[in-house]
């Protein structure tokens, strides 16, 4: 009776199967992350928050539509330190530190619910660690709101300073600029050998 099963096993088309049956369970699996992981920006960045950032009034601070990314980009990452771990905010991702060891820190991603750890190890929704940094994410939600909230207000509070730090992002841009313009030139060069 063993070598049936195991013949079975070893049957092409029951390999076949098996295999297709894998690949819709990692998609599944793949979706359900994607979905909550869109469902957690959602509570974190809620409607309230994102009509805040949207229609704050930045007068005087810019001059075009586009330097509103830079001020933007001027109030991310929020920090919150709590329960011995520290929560880096971003507009698309939280970083997760649970200790200043690499193994124990974590990168979500919301679009597509990827949890990867410092050690460059992916989670899937199956893993004990996936649903334990999750868990810890929404326990922080409070804080993540409050953190956003205290960024935005001390960004408008100090417009002044923020005038320079727009005018040394645009420096910095330039010579990003220049140095990929050099840079693609030495790999045409480079490439044509």
């Amino acid at each position: 009776m063993a070598d049936n099963s195991r013949q079975d096993n070893e049957n092409p088309i029951n390999k076949l199967l098996d295999s297709i049956d894998n690949l819709l369970c990692d998609e599944k699996e793949r979706k359900l992350r994607a979905k909550l992981g869109n469902k957690i920006k959602d509570c974190i960045f809620t409607d309230e928050i994102v009509t805040m950032l949207n229609e704050g009034d930045f007068s005087g601070l810019t001059d075009e539509q586009e330097e509103i990314v830079f001020l933007f980009s001027m109030l991310f990452p929020v920090v919150v330190n709590e329960e011995n771990t520290i929560f880096r905010l971003y507009r698309h991702k939280i970083e997760v530190g649970l200790s200043n060891e690499s193994r124990d820190r974590y990168i979500y991603i919301f679009s597509d619910g990827r949890l990867t750890s410092g050690l460059f190890e992916s989670f899937r929704l199956y893993d004990n660690v996936y649903v334990n940094v999750i868990k810890r994410i929404i326990n922080v939600f409070p804080s993540l709101k409050n953190a956003i909230n205290d960024s935005y207000i001390d960004f408008k509070e100090n417009g002044i300073n923020h005038k320079e730090k727009i005018q040394h992002y645009r420096d910095k841009e330039i010579v990003a600029e220049k140095n990929f313009n050099d840079l693609i030139l030495l790999l045409e060069k480079k490439s044509d050998l």
